[in-house]
């Protein structure tokens, strides 16, 4: 929600009625003796029971003791009164003076964001939102015990806005390395946001479409770790552990995932049905081929026999065709198979390439072992 973007009579009630408190000064009310000037003022505003004679008592207090410990309080009185005179300018003002005086004071910021909503400013209501959820963020870490449930509430709900405001543009950036600084950015200053699993995925497509290798694998191996949503980091990690020779089993465990996945997902939105069927296609054949293999080299041969049959139809690739073919005709040798054993290695060694040989070979034993002619 971006506040800036309401006018005044727009902005959501709920927000505002979270610091709609009653005008009253919030300040630490100082220890009086009334032994001293000073003492004897202060007390003279207090029993005050005419609202202008208090303000004008308040407003005389700073030029009479300008270096007074009670200036907090004094002017958290200001900001109250003028607020319930309707001298809403006078009131932000002096609610701006406590907070320069104590820059975690809550429940200034929050009047001087009532304040301005109440002067129908946009752009003023955004900044104090903002500036009230900033001081929220240290405030509420030890909130005093004085401070009223309302100002909790109205501190809450400021910082929730602001982290929302924060994410939104962050998440909108339109440059990818704009989007990861913000992103990142985003995380530090909110480690426990509820949007953390949403942010893993956008670092991951980010870094992704910087063509960043490495960072798009890590931000990919956050995301698959608790996210099966995301077939296409299932098939980034799978395909790198792949490449490398490494953990056989999260190689098909991820693989397995995202065919499971491709089964049940759904068409994502602006991509043509054509278009999806051919990525559908593509990451399928991809998976399978990739359980294909370690199931081979496992020696699993029916596991493997079962996904190379899937892959193969769609392996327009020479080299993984080929491959896939030799690994089909052993698999089925193994698995006393010859028709299809046959056939596999047949159709091998017309591949030019690495298998080619080794298929013609293989399929020469075969033939003579069982004196095929």
């Amino acid at each position: 929600m971006i506040l800036s973007h309401y006018p005044a009579s727009r902005i959501p009630a709920t927000l505002l009625a979270l610091c709609a408190f009653p005008s009253l000064g919030w300040g630490a009310k100082p220890t009086i003796d009334l032994n001293t000037p000073e003492g004897r003022y202060l007390n003279r505003v207090q029993v005050e029971s005419d609202l202008s004679k208090k303000v004008i008592l308040l407003e005389f207090f700073p030029d009479v003791f300008p270096t007074s410990s009670a200036a907090e309080y004094i002017y958290s009185e200001l900001q109250a009164r003028y607020q319930q005179t309707g001298k809403l300018d006078r009131a932000l003002a002096a609610g701006t003076i406590v907070l320069n005086l104590n820059p975690n004071n809550l429940e200034a910021a929050c009047l001087n964001w009532r304040i301005a909503a109440d002067m129908k400013d946009p752009a003023l209501t955004a900044e104090w939102v903002k500036r009230t959820g900033g001081v929220a963020e240290k405030a509420l870490k030890t909130p005093s015990p004085e401070m009223s449930q309302a100002t909790r509430d109205c501190g809450v709900s400021a910082r929730d806005a602001n982290e929302a405001q924060a994410y939104s543009e962050a998440a909108s950036a339109k440059n990818s390395a704009d989007r990861v600084k913000l992103l990142e950015q985003f995380l530090k200053n909110h480690p426990d946001t509820k949007h953390v699993n949403d942010i893993e995925v956008m670092l991951y497509l980010a870094y992704r479409e910087q063509g960043d290798a490495a960072r798009a694998l890590a931000a990919a191996e956050k995301v698959v770790a608790h996210n099966e949503t995301r077939e296409d980091a299932m098939l980034l990690v799978a395909e790198s552990y792949f490449k490398a020779g490494r953990d056989p089993n999260t190689v098909l465990s991820l693989s397995r995932k995202a065919i499971d996945r491709l089964a049940k997902a759904e068409r994502p939105a602006g991509l043509s049905e054509a278009d999806w069927n051919r990525n559908k296609t593509t990451e399928m054949t991809q998976a399978n081929f990739m359980i294909g293999s370690v199931n081979f080299q496992a020696e699993k041969w029916e596991a493997a026999d079962q996904a190379f049959r899937a892959a193969l139809p769609n392996l327009t690739d020479p080299r993984y065709r080929a491959e896939a073919l030799n690994s089909l005709g052993w698999a089925n040798y193994k698995l006393k198979n010859m028709p299809d054993a046959l056939k596999f290695y047949v159709e091998c060694t017309n591949i030019p390439g690495p298998f080619q040989l080794a298929a013609s070979k293989t399929l020469n034993t075969i033939t003579a072992e069982f004196r095929i002619k």
